[in-house]
């Protein structure tokens, strides 16, 4: 039973007229020209200087990277006692996620849903858009906090640095920096059954690292009543015996493993990822709920040598696989049982040069050669579907190349492209077993070369002040097996940087023009039974934004930091409005150390959303309307005490979460299609006790 979001890209632009301005940096780097041991303890304005190598695969200061960026620190995390992955990237800016019980999408600058590449170690993980699958993006959330020693947030495409679906930027989870946080075990207890557990080891030396973590997070989940978030219809329509509410059907377990190490000029890195969980089907369930088993692995090995004082060379393969599946379907009727599985690997070999002729000239040059095989999609669900979908293995060639030149000392100017060249045609196979009928064809693709790129001026007013122009484009595959152009965005930014010893401050205005743009809606029609489908990618919208973001350190031991992001999109080719676009996010945290004792406060705020349009089967025959409800704006408001006395191992957190208990509704979305919106969860405390060695 194979459905994909209504709409993959949801311009969700938002600029604000409101809050204090820029990076919430705070970050780490080993290469950092300052010998300080904890980016907490600099001073703001030099913070521009610190060193990250996932926006341009070198090394490279923040005041030179044309993007924004944001970095978060192990320090940090633990200030805010954040319990999830979820709940850290919802407090970061211009990001907000979207909840549909079996997915999380995170939304950013006018798409919520795929457009963000996540890379552990710089490793880049399974995407989250393939040919005939509908990949929850949900896996990319299975990362445990308290493995987390840094992240690192680019804004922008980055498609010449990554390749397709570095759509709206790159976020880089850094979990191997034994030498600044060492082992540490934890044990968490929390409201809704939650709970999790987790541990470190490792060690490091002057010949290489090793480090291993183990996590395992649970919750009882949601628990709202259907009748507070179906429509009258929706209610009548329910058969006898199904559940009243959300409780009990859908739980979460989740399990990580992540292994990194390093020796000489080699590094290796092993992840393992599980999770299960419940979800929401069309309709309550009669029994136990579906329930999904998702897992991800991947194995990467890197080498890096340095050839002359100025060349070097990096080479890496990447290996990974995917699985979901779901079993024991309950919806419609309790007569109904079947499940579905998805399924495919990817290979990654890559080869870069990193050439610095001159010090104020620096060039990388790569080569990527990608292989995606055994795409397999199988859903037996008697009698709606019996049927095998499946797309052979096919390749791509990617060969990029950026160039930073400093003709002066205060400008700095990038360019950069690459060029991706795909399959000729996509082989597709489907079997139907209940009409007998098989389906096999070539999708070709008209244009093989697809060309990306980006060029930015950075100006440096001092040394304290930059200003960054920069226009970049990228591209990213969507999942229909009938559109085989990507989708494609051009992004224009302007961001104005300044830093001083006790504040930062960040303004960025941009604009996103998006075309190719897939909308799939799938849907069970109540009076036949039957599954109803549009598809469409055609789709183009003009999105524009202002970014502000804020850092202050009145006192040493006091941080107040604020973000907000105004967004609009239009959609030029239809005139109708895109659902799930809030115009306005805010963020606000702040923190104070007293001896061993921490305060923090964080807030997220999230305007008004409307749902995507029913292109299918509205109640209205030639009438279209939303499949469901706006929902309300909220403010998800929490809070965190934490103790640890200095030389002592010992640690304690006591953290709420949606403090005040508000009701946070997510709009319908095309499975959880809830007429009034899906109630989040309400208040949740976690009590937290470690020992860090």
């Amino acid at each position: 039973m194979t459905t994909t979001d209504p709409c993959r890209h949801r311009q969700c632009m938002a600029p604000t007229l409101s809050g204090l301005l820029v990076l919430v940096l705070a970050g780490a780097s080993a290469a950092l020209a300052h010998a300080a041991d904890d980016l907490f303890d600099l001073p703001l304005e030099d913070l521009l200087q610190v060193e990250i190598r996932s926006a341009g695969k070198r090394d490279e200061e923040i005041r030179d990277i044309p993007a924004s960026v944001t970095i978060l620190t192990r320090e940090e995390i633990q200030r805010y006692g954040w319990v999830t992955f979820e709940e850290l990237l919802s407090n970061v800016p211009g990001f907000f996620l979207l909840d549909t019980i079996d997915e999380r999408l995170i939304g950013s600058r006018g798409t919520v849903g795929g457009g963000v590449q996540l890379l552990v170690n710089g490793v880049p993980q399974h995407q989250t858009r393939q040919k005939a699958l509908t990949i929850p993006e949900i896996a990319q959330m299975n990362i445990p906090v308290e493995s987390i020693d840094r992240i690192e947030v680019i804004r922008g495409p980055m498609s010449v640095i990554y390749g397709n679906n570095a759509f709206l930027g790159v976020i880089n989870v850094v979990t191997n920096e034994i030498g600044r946080n060492g082992p540490r075990f934890s044990a968490s207890y929390g409201s809704r059954d939650s709970g999790r557990l987790f541990g470190r080891l490792g060690t490091e030396t002057d010949q290489g690292f090793i480090v291993l973590n183990a996590g395992g997070y649970r919750t009882d989940g949601l628990d709202a009543d259907y009748a507070d978030m179906m429509g009258p219809d929706q209610l009548a329509a329910l058969v006898p015996g199904m559940h009243t509410s959300l409780d009990g059907d859908v739980p979460q377990r989740d399990l990580s493993l992540d292994l990194s190490a390093g020796w000489g000029e080699w590094t290796a890195d092993l992840r393992y990822t599980q999770k299960d969980y419940g979800v929401y089907l069309f309709t309550p369930s009669f029994q136990d709920g579906n329930q999904a088993h998702l897992t991800t692995w991947h194995a990467a090995l890197g080498w890096e040598h340095v050839i002359t004082e100025n060349l070097g060379v990096r080479a890496s393969a990447v290996v990974s696989e995917e699985r979901v599946e779901l079993s024991d379907f309950d919806f419609i009727s309790p007569v109904i049982d079947g499940d579905q599985t998805m399924h495919y690997r990817r290979w990654d070999l890559e080869l870069d040069f990193v050439w610095d002729p001159r010090p104020n000239l620096n060039l990388l040059a790569g080569y990527r050669f990608r292989q995606v095989e055994d795409i397999t999609n199988m859903a037996a669900v008697p009698p709606l579907v019996d049927q095998i979908n499946r797309v052979g293995n096919f390749a791509t060639n990617d060969l990029f190349t950026e160039l930073a030149w400093t003709p002066i000392d205060r400008l700095r100017l990038v360019g950069g492209v690459r060029l991706s060249r795909l399959p000729s045609s996509y082989s597709y196979t489907s079997d139907n077993f209940l009409t007998g009928i098989r389906t096999a064809e070539d999708i070709a693709v008209d244009d093989r070369n697809l060309l990306t790129g980006r060029v930015a001026a950075l100006w440096s007013l001092d040394s304290h002040q930059v200003v960054k122009l920069i226009w970049g484009t990228a591209a990213q595959d969507n999942d229909q097996i009938q559109f085989p152009e990507p989708e494609r965005i051009a992004t224009t930014e302007l961001i104005y940087v300044q830093t001083r010893p006790t504040w930062t401050l960040s303004a960025s205005l941009f604009r996103n023009q998006t075309s190719n743009i897939v909308r799939t809606i799938q849907r069970v029609n109540p009076s036949t039974g039957d599954y109803q489908a549009v598809d469409d990618n055609s789709g183009e919208w003009t999105t524009n934004g202002l970014e502000l973001i804020g850092e202050l350190r009145p006192l040493p031991a006091l941080n107040l930091s604020a973000s907000a992001t105004w967004q609009h999109t239009e959609d030029r080719e239809t005139g109708i409005d895109p659902g799930y676009s809030p115009a306005l996010l805010v963020k606000l945290k702040a923190d104070y150390t007293h001896g061993p004792l921490s305060y923090a406060a964080y807030a997220h705020f999230v305007s008004g959303m409307d749902t995507d349009w029913n292109f299918v089967d509205g109640p209205t025959p030639g009438v279209t309307e939303r499949i469901g409800e706006r929902v309300d704006p909220y403010w998800n408001l929490g809070a965190n005490l934490r103790y640890r006395r200095p030389g002592s191992g010992f640690y304690a957190d006591l953290n709420a979460s949606n403090l005040l208990d508000s009701e946070i509704r997510y709009p319908a979305r095309e499975l959880a299609d809830f007429e009034r919106g899906l109630i989040g969860p309400g208040r949740v405390v976690t009590v937290t006790l470690g020992w860090a060695f």
